[in-house]
């Protein structure tokens, strides 16, 4: 019984070691524009800090648009365009992961109403370990740059395969 006992107790230990929990992923300066006339689809962007181990972005969903896709940017034939991420997302270990224009992003596609400035808009990220984290959005004016103003990137100098994830 003992060692029965011992063998469970080791196994859970690893499996606990092993996780990485919703407690353990911080959803910050989520941000949207506001949508520009007619425009069908929108754009979502925040910073994924993680304190616990490795995980993943597989998925994202909402209800605001027939689809929300997981979305980056890459360089083809000298010109940027926007592709849904295949096979997910990884957020390191005590490190974090920058949504940001001219990168990853949320993309709604499809919008069944335009996102209005001021307006609190919900998403919700699906990580490989730590589940679903719900995201509540703040929608900015079509000119905003983000919370802090700074989250615009010169499209020119990114290459395929860049990836915007910063270790602590």
């Amino acid at each position: 019984m003992k060692k029965l006992f011992a063998v469970v107790a080791t196994l859970a230990g690893l499996f606990a070691a092993n996780q990485s929990f919703a407690a353990d992923i911080e959803v910050r300066d989520a941000w949207a524009k506001a949508s520009l006339g007619k425009v069908p689809n929108g754009a979502a962007f925040l910073t994924v800090e993680n304190t616990g181990m490795a995980d993943r972005i597989v998925g994202v969903k909402s209800d605001l648009a027939d689809k929300t896709e997981l979305h980056t940017h890459i360089m083809e034939n000298n010109v940027m365009k926007m592709r849904p991420v295949e096979g997910g997302i990884d957020v390191p270990m005590h490190g974090e992961v920058l949504f940001k224009p001219g990168s990853y992003h949320v993309m709604l596609i499809g919008l069944h109403k335009p996102l209005v400035e001021g307006e609190k808009i919900d998403v919700t990220l699906t990580f490989e370990k730590a589940g679903d984290v719900p995201v509540t959005i703040d929608v900015m004016d079509t000119m905003s740059k983000g919370p802090h103003g700074d989250a615009g990137m010169d499209h020119g100098n990114m290459k395929m395969g860049d990836q915007e994830h910063k270790g602590h």
